[in-house]
């Protein structure tokens, strides 16, 4: 990976982080999005972030974003009392490390309204 290519991916994760910390996605999609780019960053076996392969682990064979269409309804119902229990003992580990992730990778200089930059914290 060139150094470039990392930088793009570390904004990735960051961008996944804020989605998943604003609740503009949901926390299994989050998880699965946050996960990804980990491995790609080969960051999969950081202890710090083990909490989202820990909660995917927790949910196999439970229906988590698009997913969720395809299965029947009563099915669905069925399985979302378990799933809705795993997100909310996931949940406060998740969206601490989704702030971690965030104060790590975030950080950089802003652009001004000039063009220049100045130091600070990223967006």
């Amino acid at each position: 990976m060139t150094p470039e290519q990392e930088v793009a991916r570390k904004k990735q994760m960051v961008s996944a982080a804020r989605a998943l910390l604003s609740l503009q996605v949901g926390i299994g999609v989050g998880c699965v999005r946050i996960n990804k780019i980990l491995h790609w960053l080969s960051l999969q076996d950081d202890l710090r972030y083990q909490v989202f392969r820990q909660f995917l682990a927790a949910t196999v064979g439970l229906p988590i974003g698009n997913e969720r269409l395809l299965w029947a309804h009563p099915a669905l119902l069925e399985c979302d009392a378990r799933l809705a229990a795993i997100e909310a003992d996931f949940r406060p580990k998740i969206l601490s490390t989704c702030i971690d992730i965030i104060d790590t990778y975030g950080r950089g200089p802003l652009p001004t309204h000039s063009g220049q930059f100045r130091a600070g914290k990223g967006r």
